[in-house]
């Protein structure tokens, strides 16, 4: 099937031009931006929280220039206001200005935490829009994916933050999605169960499920129509994650996917006292869908992780645990 073809059978395509600064709609042709490659210049900034620790700082370096690069940090990177890495124009202006600066390739957020929303006013989406640019990190930074997919309309990517583990697993997705520009296929090392074996095909939306739930119901929100929504979390007590897919499903997002992929959910204990599982409480929204559906894929924060374009194209296998992009990324 030709690709033209293919976008269009899932449903509401729009095809025109896309206005710089304007909000995407329906699920319109993303652009994508310049792969990354040996000697390019990653602009690393911190758009949310701090990272306290020096050494973690030169580990980033030392990562990067393992894979070829050159590195800059912001200039906000290493300021302190309350838990944040600056003010929130502080954080905003590093950001704006990383997107115009000629020099920078690509750009890296060195952590999550909170503070993304926080810096939405400030950004110059549309100096933004026209200086597309691989944009990665996960957590918090999924505010950030949703904003440049609505309102820049270019691919970012679900990938690492500067201070991840970059196991060999997080380094291989992260070079061959965003340096190689492959098709790349996503097989856990995790035991992947399957809640509803079968296939479908749509755009990946998707990142840490608290943040994503805070997105709706404002113009940031994403479009869920025919996607493979892919979530994960950390931290959050089982009826916390039941609270937020009850808020999804009552949204009306969970009725317009085609496909679901729930991450890890590191540290998301079920508390001391009588109550449902992990697997129980998803199992309660995503069954009744009759979609293809898995979880305990390697998304999120544990030591792997893979890189997802946000909005990419792909297809889910849930019965096999896997699923792959339908074309490169990147250009």
């Amino acid at each position: 099937m030709k690709r033209t073809d293919f976008l269009k059978s899932l449903g509401g395509i729009t095809v025109a031009p896309w206005a710089v600064g304007s909000k995407l709609t329906g699920t319109g042709v993303l652009r994508k931006p310049k792969r990354l490659q040996p000697g390019d210049l990653i602009g690393l900034t911190a758009p949310a929280g701090i990272v306290f620790n020096d050494d973690d700082y030169t580990r980033m370096v030392q990562v990067l220039t393992d894979f070829g690069f050159r590195t800059k940090f912001g200039s906000n990177v290493r300021n302190r206001h309350g838990y944040l890495a600056g003010t929130d124009r502080e954080r905003a202006e590093n950001l704006n200005q990383m997107f115009v600066d000629p020099e920078i390739d690509g750009i890296m957020a060195v952590r999550g935490g909170w503070g993304c929303s926080r810096i939405l006013p400030y950004l110059d989406f549309k100096a933004i829009a026209r200086n597309p640019k691989v944009y990665c990190g996960f957590s918090d930074n999924t505010t950030l994916h949703h904003a440049f997919m609505s309102y820049c309309g270019f691919t970012t990517f679900h990938g690492p933050n500067g201070n991840s583990d970059w196991t060999d697993l997080t380094k291989e997705s992260f070079e061959s999605v965003i340096m190689k520009g492959e098709e790349s296929r996503y097989q856990s090392k995790s035991d992947v169960r399957t809640l509803q074996a079968g296939s479908a095909q749509g755009r990946l939306i998707g990142g840490n499920l608290t943040i994503l739930t805070t997105t709706l119901g404002t113009s940031y929100q994403p479009d869920f129509r025919d996607a493979i929504l892919f979530v994960e979390d950390i931290g959050e007590r089982t009826y916390k994650i039941d609270r937020m897919l009850a808020h999804l499903k009552q949204a009306g997002a969970l009725n317009k996917i085609s496909g679901f992929i729930f991450g890890k959910c590191t540290d998301c204990s079920a508390g001391p006292n009588p109550t449902f599982s992990l697997a129980e409480v998803i199992e309660k929204y995503i069954k009744p869908l009759n979609i293809p559906a898995m979880m305990n894929a390697d998304i999120g924060h544990e030591e792997d992780n893979f890189t997802i374009p946000a909005g990419g194209i792909a297809e889910l296998d849930a019965g096999s645990g896997e699923f792959w992009l339908k074309e490169s990324s990147v250009i």
